[in-house]
């Protein structure tokens, strides 16, 4: 390691909080959400799924009616923007529907609503707010503030 102060592998290799992963035990002793709750909370998901694909859906069709148009250069500048702002917009349905899979798969592991860095329960009002939520508040606080000092955020 250099003996200037910072520089060392810890100071490049971001780490995360220490984490106790959730086990069966551990999940048999907390509190769950009740079965409502879990049923609300999958059709949340299941319906925000299906609005994205709509979504995803649309977007392709009208990508495909606007290269067919044929103006000037100023209609081919406006084109390219709106086709860059649809691919950001894309991406970003894309990992949304990606986190939500993930959580749906979890209601069939039995770990759904259960904190990945701490196996701790996410709390429902969170969940009911983003029902994908994979970290509790508390723990994705921590991970912002981590970030922050390592210059991350």
């Amino acid at each position: 390691m250099d003996a200037r102060k910072g520089v060392g592998i810890g100071s490049i290799v971001p780490q995360r909080p220490v984490a106790r992963p959730a086990t069966r035990e551990s999940i048999d002793e907390l509190p769950e959400l009740t079965q409502e709750q879990r049923e609300e909370l999958r059709t949340l998901l299941e319906t925000r799924r299906a609005e994205i694909l709509a979504s995803i859906e649309t977007r392709q069709e009208q990508e495909r009616d606007t290269g067919r148009e044929v103006g000037d250069e100023m209609d081919e500048a406006n084109i390219e923007g709106a086709t860059a702002m649809a691919s950001r917009l894309l991406e970003r349905d894309v990992q949304l529907l990606s986190e939500i899979d993930r959580a749906l798969a979890k209601f069939s592991e039995g770990t759904y609503g259960l904190c990945e860095g701490t196996g701790e329960p996410i709390g429902f009002p969170r969940l009911r707010s983003r029902p994908w939520a994979r970290f509790s508040v508390e723990y994705q606080e921590q991970l912002e503030r981590e970030a922050r000092t390592r210059g991350g955020i």
